[in-house]
Parts: structure tokens; C-alpha cells; sequence
């Protein structure tokens, strides 16, 4: 064995012993020398340092963490898995503010954590359309507009999942933060996905080994590394109780900007982001404008910003956006069924859309459901 495995088992060794973590790993690396002489020193050495978690100095756990590491390594080997010891260049560096920040990660995909601005995008299993919606028109918009940037998640159904895919559609990175080992994935239905975000640029990460199993508290773990990866969190849709809550109280903890899209007040999925807002844990976000100059995050330049000119608003309008602007305009009383029936798109789709332009602040809702434009926008430029 060369002194660099020898390095990668000592290291993954000293990450399976109770309770480890980069704090307590950097006290006993200070005070006894190398995770290799952490593994190999004496019960009666250890036990001479204070408040020690139970466990740790049996020679007898410490055997059996020096032999599971065995495994493994053997595991990275053979699957391509990096492992990423904390002080490492290429450890997430934002990592280091979590709750029992993890002395390893694993990660499948290259994509540079500490070079990029990540958005953290959570929220309910079960959206609505316009979560679903928000979701999609936010990652496309950061796509367009903003650089270097990624999205994380968890890649659990509703929300986590939706943000993955807007990702790839829009290609930019996007980073899954899983609660267990390599070995699995869950759920199985987003293997493809998975599959799909390592191939272009994204990442699959997880702090456990690769036959941990899959748990109920792995999932409430891993929302802490979630929160603290991210610059920025943003909940789309979340009920009342949830983990999308648990993160945002997580981020907030570790000093990561929480953002939480609103919504109806007696909406069941609104509670949560409704609660965050009120209870000042996060500020109110309804566009990806809104979103980057909260965070100070520099911008691509435009083709007006290039000639001098001020920006036209219908500039940021995709098709479908400046048709049902100007189907509004142009016909009287224009409500949401009357929409659908002159434009022939699915009512959840121009649901979708009209809600994401009244949070804009392009367009009113007057009585009757009836839409007005609200933004000075020239008719000409629509189509």
C-alpha cells in the first residue's frame, strides 16, 4: 500500500468512528498528530481528552472502522467516487459552516463548489402547478441572466426533482445532496436524472458510506448540508410541518440567505413559505430578478447593455409570455378561460404563466378574474 492509500484509509477510517465530525476530527489531529495516529493511539490517550463521544477510544471500534474503510475504498475505486477530506482544496468549502460538518464527502460528477453561485432550491413532494411553475420559470431565468450558476437539491419527488430537471433543460449544473451511500438510489424513479445531472456537469454528493441505508433521519440529516452548500436557499411550496421547513431553519442557523416564494393564505402548500416570511426566517422572492440583486451576483451582458440603451421589459418575455400579453391587450375582458380558448395552451400552463407575470408585476388581477397589464409595454413588440 502506497502512502496516499494508506492517507484515503486512515481518513475514511477516522470518519466512521462515533460521533465525527470536522470539529472534533481538527481537536484530535491537533492534539495526537494524523488521523493515522488517531486510529493506532492507545485507549488510555484517548481517553485522557475531555468529552470524547462514547465509543471512540475502544482499539476494538477503531479496528472496525480501519477495516469497513477497507471496503470502501474499495467501493471508490471500483465506481469512480471521489472521496473529499475537509481540508482538501476541492472540499465545498461553504460545507464547513454545517451543523456536524462531515469530515468526507462522497461525490459522482465534477462540478467546482467553490466557484460557483449555488441556489438551493426546496420544497414540497406534492406541488401544485404554480410551484411547479415558479420552479421551471426560476432556473431558466438564472440561466439566462446570471453566471456561474448552479442549483442544489435532494432530488426527492415535487419541487427537489422539478429544480433537477429545469437544470438540464437549461444547462446549468445542478448538484443532488442524497441521504445515503452510492451504492443506491432513491427514489429509483430518478435514476435517469441522476444519471443525466453527473453527465453534464452536475453532482450526486452524500456524507455517508456506500451501504448506508436509506432512513428517515438520513433525509432530515442531509437538509443540513443542503443549507449550508447553498449562497442562497429558496422554498418554493411547503405545508405546514416538512423538511423544506427544517432546511430553511438549518440555513438560516448557519447564515445562508433564505428566500420563500408566497402564495394564498389558504393555500395548504403556501402555509410554510407564508410562515418563513412572517416569521422574518425569509425574505419574499417573487422573481429571479428579485433573487439576484438580493444576492449582489453580477450578470450576463445584454445586447441593450451593450448598445447603451435602456432595457425594453418585453426583452425578458418568452414566447408564450408576450402571447397571452397580447391577447390581454388586444381582447376585452380577457380572463383565464378566454386565454386558453384563443391561444389552444393547457389551462394549467397559462395558469401557470399568468401567475408567475402578476408576481412580476407585469400584469393585475381586476374583479372577475380579469387580467389588466400594469407595465407600460408597446403592443408592437409582443409578436
Amino acid at each position: 500500500m502506497n502512502d496516499d492509500q494508506d492517507t484515503l484509509l486512515s481518513r475514511i477510517a477516522l470518519s466512521l468512528l462515533p460521533g465525527m465530525n470536522v470539529r472534533l476530527a481538527s481537536m484530535l489531529i491537533e492534539k495526537l498528530g494524523s488521523p493515522h495516529d488517531i486510529l493506532r493511539a492507545t485507549e488510555a490517550e484517548l481517553k485522557c481528552i475531555p468529552a470524547l463521544p462514547k465509543g471512540l477510544a475502544s482499539p476494538q471500534i477503531r479496528y472496525q472502522a480501519t477495516e469497513s474503510a477497507r471496503q470502501e475504498a474499495d467501493f471508490l475505486e471500483a465506481k469512480g467516487v471521489r472521496a473529499r477530506w475537509y481540508e482538501d482544496k476541492d472540499y465545498p468549502e461553504r460545507l464547513l459552516r454545517a451543523e456536524r460538518a462531515p469530515v468526507i464527502v462522497y461525490t459522482l460528477g465534477e462540478t467546482d463548489l467553490n466557484n460557483l453561485h449555488k441556489v438551493g432550491i426546496v420544497g414540497t413532494r406534492h406541488p401544485t402547478v404554480y410551484g411547479t411553475g415558479f420552479t421551471e420559470q426560476l432556473v431558466s431565468e438564472l440561466a439566462e441572466k446570471a453566471i456561474d450558476i448552479a442549483t442544489v437539491s435532494g432530488l426527492a419527488y415535487g419541487i427537489d426533482v422539478t429544480a433537477h430537471r429545469a437544470s438540464l433543460a437549461n444547462g446549468i449544473p445542478t448538484v443532488a445532496i442524497v441521504g445515503h451511500g452510492m451504492t443506491k438510489l432513491y427514489p429509483a424513479a430518478h435514476r435517469d436524472t441522476a444519471g443525466c445531472m453527473v453527465k453534464n456537469g452536475g453532482m450526486i454528493l452524500t456524507d455517508y458510506r456506500h451501504d448506508a441505508s436509506i432512513s428517515n433521519y438520513n433525509f432530515l440529516s442531509r437538509n443540513r448540508l443542503i443549507a449550508a452548500l447553498s449562497d442562497a436557499l429558496v422554498v418554493v411550496e411547503s405545508g405546514e410541518h416538512g423538511g423544506a421547513l427544517a432546511t430553511a431553519r438549518l440555513a438560516s442557523k448557519c447564515g445562508t440567505p433564505v428566500f420563500a416564494v408566497p402564495g394564498r393564505v389558504n393555500d395548504n402548500y403556501s402555509i410554510g413559505c407564508n410562515r418563513l416570511i412572517s416569521n422574518g426566517i425569509a425574505r419574499c422572492i417573487t422573481s429571479c430578478d428579485e433573487l439576484i440583486k438580493a444576492m449582489k451576483w453580477p450578470v450576463k451582458e445584454t445586447s441593450a447593455d451593450r448598445t447603451g440603451n435602456q432595457t425594453d421589459i418585453t426583452l425578458s418575455l418568452n414566447r408564450d409570455e408576450r402571447l397571452l400579453l397580447h391577447h390581454i391587450m388586444t381582447a376585452r375582458e380577457c380572463d383565464n378561460d378566454l386565454l386558453v380558448a384563443l391561444t389552444d395552451m393547457p389551462a394549467a400552463k397559462v395558469m401557470t404563466i399568468m401567475i408567475g407575470l402578476e408576481m412580476r408585476g407585469i400584469v393585475a388581477m381586476e374583479p372577475g378574474n380579469r387580467y389588466r397589464v400594469i407595465q407600460t409595454i408597446d403592443p408592437g413588440k409582443l409578436l
